[in-house]
């Protein structure tokens, strides 16, 4: 394969912190270059230098034979080089169409001919989506393929994706492989950051692992397995996790009877005990989404009965929610204002109000350890959440809301974006909660995931919970079977396919 990009000695500073330490890397065209590593190891940063948002210190780049420096975004992706960013925004009111070709080469042709080609692109990768409609009426991991599409429409010779997948069901991600593996059969190649590590050895040629600002080590992805890259990136062998040996002993913390949400939610029923941690999947359109913004008091019920503590609520906005004591962390990234510092947002809910120097200095002492604790990766808990790396902002989320006052907690894609240690020690904090009483509703898109932490998973599909599945009895493709209604085969640990 020819040699596309080559990077020596790559050096790069963020808020006067050394982000890249001496990195090297080498792509060829038709390759797809899975990276890993933890928060805060650098990767986004260098990928903000190979799409020309950051500037580099030291070190010399060449893209296709020349010499590649550029002085932003748009140039970078003049000389062809794309970027999709793990916090990406949309303009929600762009159409689809619109989201796909803005700023590439096609955008002066009439929308009318955008439109058909929007259309093309969209049959083409086996996705169903109105490309007259408004990127705001999408949910993010839908977004996430309009910023695939993009890649696609732009033509560009090196596509980046960071986390593209990580708020992607299964059988999404196995429709993103099938668009990277059309790029590299075009002769592009891929630059692929994600925390998933079987995912990244399913797709990946080769995977390089990133500590401390440098490329440490760049692996054969067919010669590799997870355990390995788990050690290569964390210097230590993970825990094996137990999972949840039967139900929760709890009386219920919440019930819904015949719940319906518009037209997305018909006679939905089930309850969470105190103490239980209960997993909810289905697709994008199956009704989930819309369940779960009801309950926090985004989304008006349309008929049916809320229980919480055996008493019957209604939760008419997100203040009703708050005062029934039900939490909820959305799928959503940076929710802090500007400016908040570290120690502000880890604060955030956990009890606000006058403090007197000793319950100050306690606080920051909590805060500390936390951040020790879920390994982000800062200096200055005094500092701005912004200098923090998109996974070590995710952590500070969570965090918040695990401390605050809740008897249900609601937490959408809690793991996005964060790497597989802190994972572990995510795990042990929401068993730590639900043993204190504390009803845990999760939503995931990692499926393993769901079946290592939760006692049972409801299954939505088509606006309807069709199944609830003890834990001891399920597994990831007996889940994906009734996401879909279709017969899933897994492979094993490989991203899990769809028969059609």
């Amino acid at each position: 394969m020819d040699l596309l990009l080559h990077a020596d000695d790559i050096h790069a500073s963020y808020d006067q912190r050394r982000i890249l330490k001496g990195v090297e890397l080498s792509l060829h065209r038709g390759e797809i270059l899975g990276l890993i590593g933890t928060n805060g190891a650098g990767k986004s940063t260098l990928m903000g230098v190979l799409a020309g948002s950051v500037k580099h210190d030291l070190g010399r780049i060449t893209l296709a034979g020349e010499k590649y420096m550029p002085d932003s975004m748009a140039e970078a992706q003049a000389c062809g080089v794309g970027l999709i960013p793990q916090n990406f925004h949309l303009d929600p009111e762009l159409t689809i169409t619109e989201a796909i070709f803005r700023g590439t080469f096609q955008s002066g042709r009439s929308h009318a001919e955008l439109r058909d080609q929007a259309g093309k692109l969209i049959r083409d990768i086996g996705i169903t989506m109105d490309p007259d409609a408004k990127v705001g009426t999408l949910i993010r991991a839908e977004q996430a393929l309009v910023e695939v599409l993009r890649m696609v429409a732009e033509e560009a010779q090196l596509v980046i994706m960071d986390e593209v997948a990580a708020s992607l069901p299964d059988h999404d991600v196995a429709v993103l492989h099938q668009v990277l593996r059309m790029l590299t059969r075009q002769g592009r190649a891929i630059i692929y950051i994600t925390h998933r590590l079987d995912e990244v050895r399913s797709i990946a040629h080769n995977i390089a692992v990133m500590r401390d600002g440098k490329v440490h080590k760049v692996v054969e992805a067919s010669k590799t397995d997870v355990d390995e890259l788990a050690f290569l990136l964390l210097q230590q062998e993970l825990e094996r996790i137990s999972r949840p040996a039967g139900p929760a002993a709890g009386g219920e913390a919440l019930r819904i009877s015949n719940l319906n949400v518009e037209e997305k939610v018909r006679d939905v029923s089930f309850g969470v005990a105190k103490g239980e941690i209960f997993g909810l999947v289905g697709t994008h359109r199956s009704g989930v989404y819309q369940l779960i913004s009801a309950l926090a008091g985004f989304r008006p019920c349309t008929s049916g009965k809320i229980y919480v503590n055996g008493t019957h609520v209604q939760i008419r906005g997100p203040q009703d929610a708050q005062r029934l004591k039900i939490g909820y962390s959305p799928d959503a990234a940076d929710t802090f204002g500007p400016g908040t510092s570290i120690a502000e947002g880890l604060h955030q809910g956990a009890g606000a109000g006058a403090e007197s120097l000793r319950d100050e200095i306690t606080h920051l002492r909590g805060v500390a350890d936390v951040v020790h604790r879920m390994r982000i990766n800062t200096t200055n808990i005094q500092g701005a959440l912004s200098t923090l790396s998109g996974g070590d902002r995710q952590k500070v989320e969570l965090a918040r809301w695990i401390s605050t006052d809740c008897d249900v907690l609601i937490l959408s894609h809690p793991s996005r974006g964060i790497d597989i240690g802190a994972k572990e020690i995510v795990y042990k904090m929401l068993t730590q909660l639900s043993k204190t009483g504390v009803a845990i509703i999760l939503l995931s898109s990692d499926l393993s995931e769901m079946v290592n932490w939760c006692h049972r998973i409801g299954v939505m599909r088509d606006g309807e919970l069709v199944s609830i599945e003890a834990n001891a009895n399920t597994n990831e493709d007996v889940l994906v079977h009734h996401m879909l209604g279709v017969k899933f085969e897994s492979g094993g640990s490989e991203a899990r396919r769809a028969k059609v």
